[in-house]
């Protein structure tokens, strides 16, 4: 008897010990908890999304120009584009496109942002062809006055940013040094040529006015305006899935402007010559000053991946 009693009991534990073993196997591994912040350690790139939504934006409501920029808004808003024959005229400072960043830590970033801008803005204005009436004068054939603004910058900007929270949205502040330059230049062109026979051709309105008699021709810099400054910004962003986030900032940006020489090219009627000619003239020494603005330098709203 003794000895069944203790071949049941060694049956029984072996039972028990293969049924333990099952239920090991069977239960279902704990899945990892998904890593949405950043670490020490990362690396991030981001892109500023403002300029594909603008671009968005006209395609339902389209403006005159809006299409013809590359980078975003300018730092500067001007108005017309005779306008900027005006000495007082700013400069504009491109939009931050594209951001880097390395993690010394959770929460603490270095981070570099480079801004491009290019634009090309052509305002066409029919005008009365003035041969054509001078040899009949019902007739009402037109020629194109042209004013043209190209410009071309880069913006950059190096410094650090501290984030706060621990889910999946963070508020991150950062300060940096800014460094910046533009370049811009106008030209006219005009469908009715400036002869001897004819020493004031008609121009549209909308064009650039004449100086001493004299149509201006073209506009330019003898070198591009500098920019120097501290940027601050404060935001949030929000993480959408593991190491992608959409980021959204306000900055406050103090800048020095150093403005370059400005000349005009005009040309004109010499009445002690007697003949149509070109001259070139400093108008401006270049602009100097200290700016404070709030507008979006580092981008708005943001795309940023890490890894």
């Amino acid at each position: 008897m003794k000895k069944i009693l203790l071949i049941l009991l060694v049956g029984c534990m072996s039972l028990m010990e293969v049924q333990a073993q099952e239920n090991q196997t069977e239960k279902p591994a704990e899945k990892p908890a998904k890593q949405y912040l950043p670490k020490a350690g990362d690396w991030s790139v981001g892109v500023d999304v403002t300029p594909l939504l603008k671009y968005a934006a006209t395609i339902f409501n389209r403006k005159e120009g809006d299409l013809n920029y590359l980078g975003g808004s300018p730092f500067t808003k001007y108005g017309r584009l005779s306008e900027m024959f005006d000495d007082d005229q700013k400069t504009l400072m491109p939009d931050v496109s594209i951001m880097g960043k390395y993690f010394l830590s959770d929460e603490f970033a270095l981070r570099a942002n480079i801004g491009l801008k290019v634009s090309s803005e052509t305002k066409r204005f029919y005008v009365d062809d003035d041969k054509s009436q001078w040899e009949n004068t019902l007739d009402e054939e037109k020629v194109v006055d042209r004013l043209r603004n190209r410009r071309s910058g880069v913006s950059i900007m190096l410094g650090g940013e501290y984030r706060k929270g621990q889910r999946r949205v963070q508020g991150v502040f950062g300060a940096g040094l800014l460094f910046a330059f533009m370049n811009d230049k106008v030209t006219c062109k005009y469908g009715n040529a400036l002869t001897d026979v004819n020493q004031s051709p008609t121009v549209d309105g909308s064009m650039p006015s004449a100086v001493n008699g004299y149509r201006p021709l073209t506009r330019f810099n003898n070198g591009a305006n500098c920019y120097l400054g501290l940027t601050g910004s404060a935001g949030v962003e929000w993480f959408m899935a593991p190491k992608v986030s959409l980021g959204a900032e306000v900055n406050l940006s103090l800048y020095y402007m150093l403005g370059k020489q400005t000349y005009l090219e005009s040309e004109g009627y010499n009445e002690k010559t007697g003949r149509v000619e070109k001259r070139v003239d400093l108008v401006s020494p270049g602009d100097r000053g200290f700016y404070m603005a709030t507008e979006c330098l580092g981008g708005s709203l943001s795309l940023n991946f890490y890894f």
